[in-house]
């Protein structure tokens, strides 16, 4: 049975902000999809960026959350976390999405995780989102007014 990568579109997109929302909608993707693959695959190679930012935040940029994939029977689905700390080489975050397939996590749950699940990452500067390559894939999947919703909230690469 093929995987689904379950990428959030909603709430987190909207605000990425301690104050959490269970009012995620998740969009899944066939685990084949090549566009969704080369977006995780270019959030990895540029992560240096966001950590670089995270430690060093310039003026207006904010809110910084990963998305990690989490496995749990055979079903994969990527969170987006916040409240992000590094101790000594671990990487702990808020869970802010509600599970759809995971049951050994959920939302508000403070969870640890290692580099190798980080599957995207994303930070506001002026209010316009940085990083998140997954949703810059999602943007097809969405009905065309809430697309274009979300197109203007991205900084241009």
């Amino acid at each position: 049975m093929a995987r689904l990568l379950s990428a959030i579109a909603f709430a987190i997109i909207v605000s990425v902000a301690p104050a959490l929302s269970q009012q995620d909608r998740a969009i899944p993707v066939p685990n084949a999809d090549i566009e969704m693959r080369a977006a995780i695959a270019n959030a990895r190679a540029n992560l240096p960026q966001f950590w670089e930012a995270f430690a060093h935040p310039r003026p207006g940029e904010e809110r910084f959350a990963l998305k990690a994939a989490i496995s749990d029977r055979g079903q994969t689905e990527h969170f987006w976390l916040n409240q992000i700390v590094q101790i000594n080489g671990r990487i702990i975050g808020t869970i802010a999405d509600a599970p759809k397939d995971i049951s050994t996590v959920k939302f508000g749950q403070r969870y640890e995780f290692t580099s190798d699940k980080i599957s995207d990452w994303m930070y506001r500067r002026y209010g316009k989102i940085v990083g998140n390559e997954t949703m810059r894939v999602l943007l097809k999947y969405m009905p065309r007014q809430e697309a274009e919703h979300f197109r203007a909230m991205l900084e241009e690469p």
